[in-house]
């Protein structure tokens, strides 16, 4: 006579633990993952304003002093691309933006180059035209600047000295500041219990500011913004 064998299911109490378990478990795991993600995008974002100052420097004090003058974000981008050959448009797009995902969520590419050259003539892509930037520009820098004088910012940043919510690459959480300089720095806001007056210096002064465009030359109607729809 064969041995019938019995196999015990789980009971749903059984399988409400374990539910509960992995419930558990991943509460533990994903703000572990998110942290490291959200230190990774910083780092990139770090690098990206860095390398985005070198190349303004590179432009700016080469064999020649020269301000670098244009209408747009874009326009602006596009000289480092043709001048200072920083011809990449991820320094400008970065995947983690959550405007610029949207962007890439609707099937649109992300460009292969900010500029195309064609012989000796460069001309700007229209696909990198038609991208929202992660960065805001102090259009008209001089190269003459004080080392404190920012250059650019992560898009979003408002005249209060905070990021805007919905436009910030980090949302409100804060953003980098790129200064002539080449330094790099990340604020959470420009206005804090031990900078009650702000962060940054009145432009070609030593009174402090939180308003970035009190920090550059010729106010906020020289600060380049990046379309974001």
């Amino acid at each position: 006579m064969k041995n019938r064998q019995t196999h015990k299911a789980f009971t749903l109490v059984e399988l409400l633990i374990v539910i509960s378990i992995i419930a558990v478990l991943a509460g533990l795991v994903m703000p572990a993952l998110t942290g490291a993600m959200r230190s990774s995008d910083k780092l990139k974002s770090l690098n990206n304003a860095k390398g985005i100052a070198t190349a303004w420097q590179s432009y700016a004090k080469g064999e020649r002093s020269r301000t670098l003058t244009a209408d747009t974000v874009h326009d602006w981008a596009f000289r480092l691309a043709s001048h200072a050959d920083l011809n990449i448009p991820s320094f400008w797009i970065m995947e983690f933006d959550p405007i610029v995902a949207d962007k890439l969520g609707s099937g649109a590419p992300m460009p292969a180059n900010i500029g195309d050259k064609f012989g000796t003539n460069w001309k700007i892509s229209e696909e990198f035209k038609a991208f929202p930037l992660s960065w805001e520009v102090a259009n008209k820098t001089q190269p003459s600047a004080n080392s404190n004088t920012p250059l650019i910012w992560s898009r979003g940043l408002k005249a209060t000295g905070t990021w805007d919510k919905n436009e910030g690459v980090f949302g409100d959480q804060g953003g980098h500041i790129a200064f002539v300089d080449m330094s790099v720095k990340w604020y959470d806001a420009l206005q804090n219990e031990d900078a009650p007056r702000g962060e940054l210096k009145v432009y070609n002064e030593t009174r402090p500011t939180f308003n970035i465009g009190q920090a550059i030359r010729g106010g906020a109607a020289n600060i380049l913004k990046s379309q974001t729809e």
